[in-house]
């Protein structure tokens, strides 16, 4: 598919796709006659590997290491699952000061709440 399709599909910029593939974490895809870029099957694979890491707040340079690594292996190298590891540890951790503070936030609205009926 040209990149103008890919753009749809993948949900990303034509700039952004460029700069991925630039820096080398997309493969570049194939070109037509014409020299126009023909996405296929392999590059949408690595924008939806690219987008997971994203979404967990991974460097691109970390996401193409792992993504190159599980191409080669066929699985995750034991560094990227640690890595993952440490990432589920601090999401959690975060999780639960988010929880925290929601409770520190409904103590202060009822505090609020019973001090404008007590003022009234």
């Amino acid at each position: 598919m040209k990149i103008s399709e890919f753009e749809k599909v993948s949900g990303l910029s034509r700039d952004t796709l460029r700069y991925y593939e630039k820096i080398g974490v997309l493969t570049p895809p194939t070109r037509s006659l014409n020299g126009y870029r023909e996405y296929g099957a392999k590059q949408l694979e690595e924008i939806a590997f690219i987008q997971k890491g994203k979404k967990i707040c991974f460097s691109l340079l970390t996401i193409k290491h792992a993504h190159e690594r599980f191409k080669l292996l066929g699985h995750f190298c034991s560094d990227f699952t640690e890595q993952l590891e440490r990432k589920k540890t601090e999401l959690q951790a975060n999780i639960a000061k988010d929880k925290l503070a929601v409770v520190e936030i409904d103590k202060m609205l009822q505090r609020d709440a019973a001090s404008s009926r007590h003022n009234k």
